[in-house]
């Protein structure tokens, strides 16, 4: 029944604005795989002595164009440029090859994290899940990156306590996405991992280091200043498509015509008491899962800049809650909500209602109220180690 569900939330979404079409492109004039084209095209373009051209919008909308053989609508450079060096092997392969590697392979290192924390017997169900979760369906689609961010946020949390320098590895290469992991400091300090605190400000060090050397310091002047005022002037008009796939808090009342200066309360009047949570209930529970499923839960209600795509987290939760359900369980309304607010809540924003984060409040005190639970019995072992 939530397999079904899921799909058909999804289905309206996909056909309307993800479906192939002719020449590579979608029915929207998209490439298929949507934004991927930023992560193979800003490293080919790098490489082949254009560097510049990513932080020129108008330029950069050209270049994309020329790189895929046809005009495509509208889309801009806004990765660290770190993410250049990683990227670069995918930018020297044909654009579809670098898309399925991208897909495939990161869905099935992001599956094989969830899939980790689920009774073997379970595992096929809970795969056929994951594979058809509304969030991941809207991720494969679009050619976005929650694959990535899910399988380095919970492989560092179910990581941290038996390989605590892997786990450091892994939140420094989440640096990627640095508003996605505001979180994880102030939770790393109330556990006292300071292995991994080390271990995560080496990796960053080393990132931004070999960027440095590798194309100078204008690209990162570039992308703190012209970037990042970019972005931030998007959540200032918010206007187009992306306003749709937004899934914070402050985007929730910038839907409901909220100005800028209250939806920024809004915001903050919700993640302070989550971040105070967050810390309050680590510290308490040491079930790696319980853990992992808190933090990923609090990630898009910290940040004003989480989307639809980045709730690919929220789904690897859900998933682990359905599998330890006992058998033929009911579904509870709020896991049934999360489960498809990644695809509900695109037609109801367009529709001006911007409650959805709502239910991500609802799932995460839900989980707080769970570890504030007297646990009878010894605490669940850790789960095994990241290979």
């Amino acid at each position: 029944m939530l397999i079904l569900l899921g799909v058909l939330s999804a289905l309206p979404i996909l056909v309307r604005y993800y479906w192939p079409a002719e020449g590579g492109l979608d029915v929207t004039g998209h490439p298929i795989g949507r934004d991927f084209i930023n992560a193979w095209a800003g490293p080919r373009l790098a490489f082949a002595g254009q560097l510049d051209t990513l932080f020129d919008l108008r330029a950069y909308h050209a270049a994309i164009g020329t790189l895929f053989g046809t005009p495509l609508p509208f889309h801009n450079w806004s990765y660290p440029p770190f993410t250049l060096l990683l990227l670069g092997p995918l930018g020297q392969l044909p654009y579809f090859v670098a898309l399925a590697i991208w897909t495939i392979g990161l869905f099935a290192a992001f599956a094989g994290v969830t899939l980790s924390c689920v009774p073997p017997g379970r595992r096929l169900h809970a795969l056929l899940l994951l594979c058809l979760a509304p969030a991941c369906l809207i991720n494969a689609a679009g050619g976005q990156n929650g694959f990535l961010t899910g399988a380095l946020l919970l492989g560092g949390l179910l990581a941290l306590d038996r390989r605590p320098v892997l786990a450091g590895l892994l939140f420094g290469l989440l640096t990627y996405k640095p508003q996605l992991g505001l979180v994880l400091p102030p939770v790393l300090i109330a556990l006292g991992a300071w292995r991994t605190i080390a271990a995560a400000c080496a990796t960053t060090v080393a990132l931004v280091g070999a960027s440095v050397l590798a194309f100078g310091v204008d690209p990162w002047r570039h992308n703190l200043g012209e970037t990042s005022a970019f972005l931030y002037g998007l959540l200032d008009s918010f206007e187009g498509f992306y306003p749709y796939m937004m899934a914070s808090v402050f985007a929730g009342a910038r839907t409901f015509g909220l100005s800028m200066g209250a939806s920024w309360t809004a915001q903050i009047l919700v993640a302070v008491p989550v971040l105070a949570a967050t810390v309050w209930a680590v510290r308490r529970t040491r079930d790696p899962v319980q853990r992992a499923g808190l933090v990923a839960t609090a990630v898009p209600l910290l940040t004003p800049y989480a989307f639809n795509y980045d709730l690919t987290l929220v789904a690897a939760v859900l998933v682990w809650r359905i599998s330890a359900a006992e058998p033929g369980a009911q579904t509870d309304r709020i896991t049934l909500f999360a489960w498809i607010s990644p695809t509900l809540m695109m037609p109801l924003q367009m529709l001006g209602f911007g409650g959805m984060p709502a239910v991500l409040v609802a799932l995460f005190w839900i989980l707080v109220w769970e570890v504030a639970q007297p646990q009878p019995g010894p605490a669940r072992e850790p789960v095994p180690a990241l290979p």
